[in-house]
């Protein structure tokens, strides 16, 4: 049996399904926006899937702001780091990412996780620089040339370090996991960047369960499941970011039952305590945590 869920200030912790927030950029393939709020299956573009100002999509708290309910549950939401200073960054965002017919150049100020979903044939990727590039200067017109290529295949993950350049060819579809850091256009120190960027194996660790990344910052899970029961929250900063099949999440409290759809992620509170996933079939999903 699942227990229920303490209240605070009159308002009882739950998983919240968080809204997703198309970017500027993000359009279906014959070029037309997107308005805020809808979700295009087949599009290219940035998706922002978890970020401070996402809004709560469904149950007692449904249109309020991350941010504002950060302030309100503080520790019991976000964890020690995160719920300990409302006002600061989210230390991790959820991103995905569509590329399309065409390539993307990017450089980010901060590390960021790249989990490959999808891959067409014609995909490739780009990043980090070879030894000996300094010489030629940080002109990005070019860093194609300065730059190795790499086959991609769904469920291959990249971790590129900060200042790190990286280009995403065509047909790729990304979930982007990091600090929110925002783009630079030029490359001071990183042609001799000493930590290159790394491929990731996922480690599986149990039945229907892989480590794809792990560091003293961040943790991200694979799992695929048709049940899993007797669960606890993490005592952290925690997504569930469903991938493929339809499930739900199972708790006491305002919202006992919450849906997984993917496309959106949820947010498991740090004070949530136990909770079980199940599903008609078997329902992939990332977990991530960040302390």
């Amino acid at each position: 049996m699942i227990p229920q869920v303490a209240s605070m200030s009159g308002n009882e912790l739950y998983p919240l399904t968080l809204e997703p927030i198309p970017a500027e950029q993000f359009h279906d393939r014959s070029g037309r926006p997107w308005p805020a709020g809808e979700v295009p299956e087949f599009s290219l573009g940035t998706l922002w899937l978890a970020a401070d100002a996402s809004r709560v999509a469904a149950g007692p708290q449904a249109g309020r702001g991350l941010g504002y309910l950060r302030h309100l549950w503080g520790t019991d939401l976000a964890g020690l780091n995160a719920g300990d200073a409302p006002d600061m960054p989210l230390p991790v965002d959820l991103k995905l990412k569509n590329t399309g017919e065409a390539s993307q150049t990017l450089v980010l100020t901060d590390y960021s996780l790249w989990y490959i979903l999808d891959a067409a044939e014609e995909s490739f990727i780009r990043a980090g620089f070879r030894p000996g590039s300094a010489e030629f200067g940080a002109d990005p017109s070019f860093w194609p040339e300065l730059m190795p290529e790499f086959e991609v295949e769904a469920g291959r993950c990249l971790w590129l370090p900060q200042s790190a350049p990286l280009i995403l060819g065509p047909g790729l579809t990304l979930a982007q996991f990091g600090p929110a850091a925002r783009p630079v256009r030029s490359l001071p120190d990183a042609m001799d960047e000493p930590h290159p960027p790394v491929w990731l194996t996922p480690a599986i660790v149990g039945p229907g369960e892989s480590v794809v990344f792990q560091d003293q910052r961040l943790t991200v899970r694979l799992i695929s499941t048709a049940h899993w029961s007797g669960l606890t929250a993490p005592e952290a900063l925690t997504f569930l970011w469903p991938l493929a099949g339809q499930g739900r999440i199972l708790t006491q409290g305002p919202a006992p039952t919450t849906r997984l759809n993917p496309g959106r992620a949820v947010l498991l509170p740090a004070a949530l305590g136990r909770y079980a996933v199940e599903s008609a079939g078997q329902v992939s999903y990332l977990l991530i945590e960040s302390r």
